[in-house]
């Protein structure tokens, strides 16, 4: 499995609107792509759910090969086309907890932080892997570490909007399956 996000920072004054719009006429263009677990379509409003505009999807592969084909077979060209040359973030799962209605999430809070050096990583891992597993109101919890950057973001899948949060916070407009 491979995790890829890439994160589009737009205006302040951005009408977030025609994002939505995007997602809505083509989001399930996605749904059933080869190899893809699946891709939520995330954006990030200005004063409402931080501090800047993003739209920022991100996805989770069974396998590269299918990774490979929406990034150099044109899939991702519309991107390209519509937003300019952007940096693709790829990091490697260490966990994927998904319940049934993950799909019926509304938000997703990514919570990131630097993995330190040590003279063991076991200890590392197995924090990784417990966090955030008994908190009722996750349907999914995706843990995904990058080495070359010793980097970690946990996604955290939710139905309703955190009172609190201590990361950043996205509506999912969309979320295809493979």
């Amino acid at each position: 499995m491979i995790g890829m996000q890439y994160k589009i920072t737009l205006a302040g004054d951005y009408d977030m609107e025609i994002i939505k719009k995007r997602v809505k006429e083509n989001g399930y263009k996605t749904d059933g792509f080869k190899d893809l677990l699946f891709k939520c379509y995330l954006i990030q409003e200005k004063n409402l759910d931080g501090f800047e505009n993003l739209y920022a999807p991100f996805y989770l592969w069974k396998e590269s090969e299918g990774m490979n084909e929406f990034i150099f077979d044109g899939y991702y060209d519309n991107i390209l086309q519509s937003f300019g040359w952007q940096n693709i973030n790829i990091g490697i799962p260490m966990k994927v907890d998904l319940q049934e209605n993950y799909g019926e999430a509304k938000f997703l809070l990514e919570i990131s932080d630097e993995i330190k050096p040590s003279l063991s990583l076991k200890d590392v891992g197995e924090s990784l892997k417990r966090s955030g597993q008994d908190d009722p109101d996750i349907c999914g919890n995706i843990c995904i570490y990058n080495p070359d950057k010793w980097r970690y973001s946990q996604f955290l899948f939710l139905k309703d909007r955190p009172q609190q949060q201590a990361g950043n916070l996205y509506q999912i407009l969309h979320i295809s399956k493979g």
